[in-house]
């Protein structure tokens, strides 16, 4: 447990910590590519899109919130 103490207080995340599944990442050279949509299909990929967005913020104000109870001692060994 000491040791998981010091890797995070040094920044160092295990994957164990990970609760989620990875994500699967599109090449850039493939989202630059020209293809026509119709405005149904660019719609749904915005939405789509915002979602991720909402998602990621929850997720970093998630970890901020966990790094201000470990820097300020409130979690319990």
């Amino acid at each position: 447990m000491d040791e998981e103490k010091l890797l995070f207080e040094k920044g160092c995340f295990l994957a164990q910590w990970v609760d989620e599944e990875p994500v699967e990442q599109t090449p850039v050279s493939k989202s630059y590519e020209s293809r026509t949509k119709d405005l149904d299909t660019l719609l749904s990929e915005l939405n789509e899109i915002k979602e991720r967005i909402i998602e990621v913020r929850e997720r970093e104000w998630h970890l901020a919130k966990l790094v201000y109870f470990h820097n300020n001692n409130f979690a319990k060994e």
